[in-house]
């Protein structure tokens, strides 16, 4: 099993394969979930190269954002994979609001609703692009939504203000 220098687990090819079967995914709805290509996919399972770091979170993530929670090692036990309880809800309904930079989700965290605001500067950080119509930022999105679900999930817990998530570029990173 790796591990990055966060300490956060990265999955591997064996519990990329179990997580994939729980979802009744196929190789190629794992790639395109997770943006990236099929090779990589199958090169990572079948132990022939091991994904780019930013490749294997993404893998994690889309995973993380099915509903999936990956095990780690502990003591005798090995490594695995199981469903996860969920409690994040949202309606894919995005809101662009270039003026104010951003863009909005309704959510729903443990039975409380909030708004997931998106700062879209983090946007174009992460796809290191400068887009300006609303479509350009609504599939930029809709390509990291994985990784804006899986950010939402974690910080909601401690960082709600207001009835406000505000992902930034630094959550969507650490997802």
């Amino acid at each position: 099993m790796l591990t990055n220098k966060d300490n956060r687990m990265q999955i591997t090819a064996d519990q990329c394969r179990a997580a994939r079967s729980l979802l009744n995914w196929t190789q190629d709805q794992l790639a395109t979930n997770a943006s990236v290509s099929r090779a990589t996919i199958v090169d990572f399972e079948s132990n022939t190269r091991q994904p780019m770091k930013n490749n294997l979170r993404s893998i994690a993530d889309c995973m993380f954002a099915a509903g999936i929670e990956f095990i780690p090692e502990d003591g005798n036990s090995g490594v695995g994979v199981r469903f996860r309880e969920r409690k994040l809800e949202y309606t894919s309904n995005v809101r662009i609001d270039r003026f104010n930079r951003a863009a909005t989700m309704r959510m729903r965290y443990a039975g409380e609703d909030f708004l997931c605001v998106i700062d879209l500067d983090a946007v174009d950080d992460h796809h290191r692009a400068n887009f300006a119509t609303d479509e350009e930022f609504g599939k930029a999105i809709s390509d990291i939504l994985h990784m804006v679900l899986t950010a939402a999930e974690r910080f909601a817990p401690t960082d709600i203000r207001d009835g406000k998530l505000i992902i930034t570029y630094d959550m969507l990173q650490s997802s």
